[in-house]
């Protein structure tokens, strides 16, 4: 079965997009500093750039007597469609994110969450709205790759890494959705002498 490829660059200007991206939400979405203007969905919107039309949305719901934040929506590159959506539990931890690569209005990539760490990363490669590709972390470092190499909606590609390292794919040629048992590879590490112990550097793969 084929490999799946990586996702294509974005057409979206991502270097200015992804940073007022990581601005907002590091800060927890739009601030009182932004423009507000009535939004006919129901949520909070405001204006960032300051011409008039909203550029980011906030969607509150009562929950147990209080109100919380249970969703967020950016238009990064200020075209008038929507780039991320974010969703919310009731303790207003982030569940899920998802992004816009493509500029088509659907999302590309999901990212799950529990307990506010990374657990599982969807990518859709083709824009058919199914994922292609999944990845999953533990401690925000991937350790498995799973891809959809063929489009038939089944996993038939696996990768296994261990302290963000390669160790070992799997294949399923067969069609029977399991690896075939004579198709894993053992992936060699490279010859390396430290001299001393390396410091473990965890691979952040938010979605920023």
């Amino acid at each position: 079965m084929p490999r799946p490829q990586p996702a294509r660059p974005s057409p979206i200007p991502l270097v200015g997009a992804l940073l007022v991206c990581a601005l907002l939400l590091a800060c927890g979405g739009p601030q009182k500093g932004a423009d507000q203007v009535p939004d006919r969905k129901g949520g909070q919107a405001f204006d960032l750039d300051g011409d008039g039309v909203p550029d980011a949305w906030t969607f509150s719901a009562k929950v147990a007597g209080r109100t919380v934040v249970r969703r967020k929506e950016f238009d990064l590159d200020f075209d008038g469609k929507v780039d991320v959506w974010r969703f919310f539990d009731a303790r207003e931890e982030v569940q899920r994110e998802q992004m816009d690569m493509d500029r088509d209005g659907k999302p590309d990539v999901t990212s799950v969450y529990a307990g506010g760490a990374l657990v599982r990363k969807e990518l859709d490669l083709e824009g058919d709205a199914r994922p292609d590709v999944f990845k999953y972390y533990e401690g925000g470092v991937l350790v498995r790759l799973e891809g959809d190499g063929d489009g038939d909606g089944r996993v038939d590609y696996w990768e296994y890494y261990k302290d963000g390292r390669l160790t070992r794919t799997g294949s399923d040629e067969d069609g029977d959705g399991r690896p075939d048992p004579d198709k894993w590879i053992e992936e060699t590490p490279p010859e390396t002498t430290p001299t001393a112990p390396e410091e473990s550097i965890p691979v952040d793969e938010r979605v920023r």
